[in-house]
């Protein structure tokens, strides 16, 4: 075998090896926030593990909003306004790890539900 034939071996195992890594996908959380209530809410702030996302009004409508799941252990809070500026918020202690799906409904009265959509 001659250095050329070397080389070539050597960046072909180098492109395997390469593209076996560029195929991992990170782990991602999925979080839906349905609105029921029949208000729409404004001001909507969600806060979990990696950080915090926000949506200036949600309406009779659902948001599907993903993440990577890291830090622990797994947090969320919700806060929000109505339309008459009262302010809603809830924090929620969902354990050690964070389900691969969540979602938090808000109802009749603008109260505040979570379900595990997905472990």
């Amino acid at each position: 075998m001659n250095v050329r034939d070397r080389l070539l071996a050597a960046c072909a195992t180098a492109s395997v090896l390469l593209a076996a890594g560029c195929n991992y996908v990170k782990p991602v959380m999925y979080i839906d926030i349905a609105n029921h209530s029949g208000r729409t809410m404004i001001n909507i702030e969600v806060t979990h593990p990696t950080g915090i996302f926000g949506l200036p009004e949600l309406r009779g409508e659902q948001l599907h909003q993903h993440m990577a799941p890291i830090g622990t252990p797994c947090k969320f809070s919700i806060a929000f306004e109505d339309q008459s500026g009262k302010k809603y918020a809830q924090n929620f202690e969902i354990g050690t790890k964070c389900p691969t799906e969540i979602s938090f409904d808000i109802g009749e009265g603008m109260s505040i539900t979570e379900r595990q959509v997905r472990p």
